[in-house]
């Protein structure tokens, strides 16, 4: 006897929707079965009508917060992620001279306590010594194959929290080694930081000078520094986070279509808000850094979605309250970093299916099976397959709903309050258990388990994603 069977759904698969049944015994997914087929089970969803997607991945999450950054933990944070159909989510442990040591300490500290499942990236800068760069061979070792630099300090004040170029090669020849990918926050700093200079000297520091300051063209030089450094290290992955430009995008394409592993991901905001909402009165719920662009930068990330350029959507999700993120309009300190984490697969339902019409397929990629793919879960996670974890969530496509944050779990504040959007989710499975039904927690457990990653070789050729 089957554990759990959901039946009637369109399931999307790896090799797209289909009209299926599913069985679970224990946590993975036993049978898929033409409609009626199954045996019995202890427990069955009558999913009719309504679309079963492998359970949202977000890799870009921030509940491990720098020191003085204010935002909700990952309790509120997973809680909010498991309502909306994210089960696996991926944070950055901090930087720090000690990186395994660290590593190890925040390992034990999420033990029990997060609703998700959850990996980490580790971060890595210039503040740290030689001695903790080597240590990248023993984090991949121990599933943490990912590592985030930053080739800017953001802005004034955050002086050693990039990675500089050296710094940089040496992590790429020891990623490029070991099996491990490099994830860049990719922006120019010298331009970066002349343009805080002039803007701060003229006086125009409002929110409106961000895309000046934080600027196409930075992005631009930067992501091409990047690859290009890249080239001289055969087998070195990037992944770009919250590509904001269509020059990002372009970039990304000219180098997968030369055959390099260049991966790119982006945000919400980024995708579907242009910088002209920076004049808004709260204009400021929109941002996260680098910042919003242009129209033709938004478009240029939609088209980069349809022709596999983009990869996956995050969040650079810190659930800040309304009192974190509202009355900061300044260039120097305006919040970086927004929540969406619940709202993020209706919100992609509703632009990617409806509005679109781009598919079931491509969304299922973009919010979880390509993430999977290129970090080294799959096919584990990412995918509604006989032998994967049971991870899924089951949208309703009826359900249409305007967004209030008063009716979500994500705090006070929502960038995206008075939205209107469908396929909102109706059911979530997390490890074989249903998790969440009809927005209620069918038992309120912090089940999410650490996810340790090991890398497919076909991350490092660029031909993991086919």
């Amino acid at each position: 006897m089957l554990d759990l069977a959901i039946t009637g759904a369109t399931v999307v698969t790896p090799d797209g929707p289909q009209l299926l049944d599913v069985g679970v015994q224990g946590e993975v997914t036993a049978v898929l079965a033409r409609p009626g087929g199954l045996p019995d089970a202890a427990r069955t969803i009558d999913a009719s009508a309504l679309i079963l997607l492998p359970g949202g991945i977000d890799p870009h999450i921030h509940t491990i917060r720098p020191e003085g950054w204010e935002g909700q933990g990952r309790e509120a944070i997973s809680r909010a992620a498991l309502h909306g159909g994210m089960t696996t989510m991926i944070d950055f442990a901090r930087p720090g001279p000690r990186p395994v040591e660290n590593m190890q300490a925040t390992v034990e500290e999420w033990d029990g306590t997060c609703y998700t499942n959850y990996a980490f990236h580790q971060h890595l800068n210039d503040s740290m010594p030689d001695d903790a760069i080597a240590q990248i061979p023993q984090l991949i070792e121990m599933g943490f194959p990912s590592f985030k630099v930053f080739t800017t300090d953001i802005k004034p004040g955050r002086e050693g929290h990039m990675t500089t170029g050296g710094t940089l090669h040496d992590i790429m020849k020891l990623a490029s080694e070991h099996g491990g990918i490099v994830d860049v926050h990719g922006e120019d700093n010298e331009l970066v930081m002349h343009e805080y200079r002039k803007h701060i000297e003229a006086g125009k520091t409002d929110l409106v000078y961000m895309p000046d300051v934080h600027s196409v063209l930075s992005e631009d030089l930067s992501f091409n520094r990047v690859l290009r450094m890249s080239t001289y290290v055969p087998n070195t992955p990037i992944y770009f986070h919250h590509v904001t430009a269509k020059v990002g995008v372009e970039a990304i394409r000219n180098y997968r279509t030369d055959g390099f592993p260049v991966y790119g991901e982006t945000l919400l905001p980024l995708a579907l808000v242009t910088a002209k909402s920076y004049a808004e009165p709260d204009g400021e719920r929109y941002h996260l850094y680098p910042s919003l662009k242009w129209e033709e930068d938004v478009e240029g990330l939609w088209q980069g979605i349809e022709d596999g350029a983009i990869h996956t959507f995050g969040t650079d999700g810190a659930c800040p309250t309304w009192e974190d993120k509202m009355g900061f309009r300044t260039i120097t300190d305006a919040y970086g970093g927004v929540t969406g984490v619940e709202p993020k697969m209706p919100i992609l339902y509703t632009e990617m299916v409806h509005n679109r019409r781009i598919g079931l397929k491509r969304l299922a990629e973009v919010t979880s099976e390509n993430c999977a793919k290129i970090f080294g879960l799959y096919p584990k996670k990412g995918a509604v397959a006989v032998g994967s974890d049971a991870d899924y969530v089951i949208l309703d496509p009826e359900d249409t709903r305007v967004i209030d944050p008063a009716k979500m779990h994500e705090g006070n504040f929502s960038p995206w309050t008075g939205r209107t959007v469908s396929g909102w989710a109706s059911h979530v499975v997390l490890g074989g258990r249903l998790a969440v039904e009809r927005d209620t927690m069918v038992d309120d457990v912090m089940a999410g388990k650490l996810v340790r990653r090991t890398l497919d070789p076909a991350v490092a050729k660029g031909t993991v994603l086919g």
